[in-house]
């Protein structure tokens, strides 16, 4: 089936797709002084090692030295051509806390405190243990400067407890929509988040416990910047050194956690600001999805005609007009994948997660596109976590990553990729990335956003310019507003740092 006519907007990738390898040369000197007279002794050792393949950018010569205020620098942007077993070592990180403890509230502290900024032990309230299924517990979160509280929910499996679900309690009107990423979670618990709603509780008040054994995990800290240049060939390099300080200043000046990853498509070299930063990947989340389905069509196991019975299970709020649909609706595999591409809609995206074989499908497509940081966590859906490691994740590399595979034709056949970047470009909601081209260059994109949490990732190809770019945040303003700002100015310092 001829599924979205394919137009030629991207051609083949050049010859200059092949990573340029470079060599390290080191030099050695010492000088020694012994009792009573001096003398130099010069050794010079020169190496063919190929180069690793990085280039931070950025004061100082170690991790240990640069602090959490790292600028651009052209010499240590040469770093590359210094031994790298000559460089001083980064003092090793304290080691993250166990996930698994001994009671409900410290298992949720230590995966909440160490991300969510404003997060201390004062700021731990009350704790319920189900009565309907005791291995499971609530501990309620007040972060400082927030108007409403965050819920997570631990999990008891043997002696130890472990913090498996989240949201943030902001909707007593629509208390269902937190159900969806909260399956699993027992009745009581779900019915006793709103305090305004208890009237209508259906289940016994779980049982309230007091707050005990919390550790000592120190406040959540601004993630370095950790500007990067990988492969950057040395005729580029001064203009890459330039666009990666451009958007490591405006990183930084935004009122929240940024990270940005481009990747060039025709020579393959990629730079940016916190590009393995794990942030909420939101409405991206649906790009692997899309990826899955194009690959169970190619295997014949789907195709775009077949109909799909929505269930129960599929409802999400949020983006799209199937959540205003009746359980039982048909729909075809075709027009789900073009609901959820094209209108970002939550209940066709879980719809074909069901129908690819569930999440755990998705994430084995995300690890082959080289997208290891990557994971479909929970059903899609409008409300967030209190951190990412509870909820939907992924990194700006990956979601580059991923886009450059669709964009050389190597997520799928040739055929479907074509199709994909055709399903983007058809997309008229996510308009941030584009906002930072010129004008009549348009991306091939995905958007996404949940409270705080903003971020657009896609295919650029005009001009001469061939790059994907990946631009996510947290933690953030709770205004859309501030959040786009910020993906059309990275998204604009991109595109003229690709400018040759």
């Amino acid at each position: 089936m001829n599924f979205f006519p394919r137009k030629k907007i991207f051609g083949p990738r050049t010859e200059a797709r092949r990573r340029r390898r470079r060599v390290r040369l080191g030099v050695f000197a010492a000088l020694l002084l012994v009792a009573g007279f001096a003398f130099y002794l010069a050794i010079s050792l020169s190496g063919g090692a190929p180069s690793a393949g990085l280039a931070p950018l950025s004061e100082g010569g170690s991790e240990a030295d640069r602090g959490d205020d790292p600028r651009p620098n052209e010499e240590v942007a040469r770093a590359d051509q210094v031994s790298g077993t000559e460089k001083e070592k980064a003092p090793l990180e304290e080691p993250a806390p166990d996930p698994e403890q001994k009671t409900p509230e410290a298992a949720a502290f230590v995966a909440v405190a160490p991300e969510f900024p404003g997060v201390g032990q004062e700021n731990v309230g009350t704790v319920y243990r189900s009565r309907m299924d005791p291995s499971w517990a609530s501990v309620r979160f007040t972060p400082e400067g927030e108007n409403k509280d965050f819920v997570v929910f631990s999990h008891k499996e043997g002696d130890l407890w472990r913090a498996e679900k989240s949201i943030r309690a902001d909707e007593p009107d629509y208390p269902d929509n937190d159900v969806v990423p909260l399956a699993g979670v027992p009745k009581d618990l779900l019915d006793y988040v709103y305090e305004e709603n208890l009237f209508a509780a259906e289940v016994p008040e779980p049982k309230m416990e007091r707050v005990d054994g919390l550790p000592d995990v120190g406040p959540a800290e601004t993630p370095p910047l950790a500007p990067v240049a990988e492969d950057v060939p040395e005729g580029e390099r001064e203009r890459i050194e330039e666009g990666v300080g451009q958007l490591e200043e405006r990183v930084k000046g935004y009122d929240g956690v940024a990270g940005v990853y481009v990747q060039d498509l025709d020579v393959g070299y990629g730079y940016g600001v916190r590009a393995d930063e794990t942030f909420f990947s939101a409405s991206i989340i649906k790009v692997p999805v899309m990826v899955a389905v194009y690959r169970k069509v190619e295997q014949g196991e789907l195709s775009f005609s077949q109909p799909v019975e929505l269930k129960e299970e599929d409802w999400a709020a949020g983006a799209g007009w199937l959540q205003w649909e009746e359980a039982g609706t048909t729909q075809t595999v075709g027009d789900l994948l073009l609901l959820m591409m094209t209108q970002s809609d939550n209940v066709a995206t879980n719809a074909l997660i069901r129908m690819v074989g569930g999440p755990e499908y998705v994430n084995d497509v995300a690890e082959s596109l080289g997208a290891e940081d990557t994971l479909l966590y929970q059903k899609v859906s409008s409300e967030r976590g209190a951190a990412p490691g509870l909820d939907n994740r992924t990194t700006p590399r990956d979601m580059a990553t991923m886009f450059q595979k669709i964009a050389d034709n190597e997520a799928a056949s040739e055929k479907s990729c074509g199709y994909m970047i055709d399903l983007m470009m058809t997309n008229e909601l996510d308009w941030w990335l584009d906002a930072g081209l010129p004008a009549n260059v348009y991306a091939a994109n995905k958007a996404g956003w949940l409270y705080q949490v903003y971020g657009d990732a896609g295919i650029v190809e005009a001009d001469g310019r061939r790059y994907t770019v990946a631009i996510l945040s947290k933690h953030g303003a709770a205004t859309v507003d501030e959040g786009a700002v910020l993906i059309e100015d990275l998204s604009r310092i991109a595109w003229e740092s690709q400018g040759g």
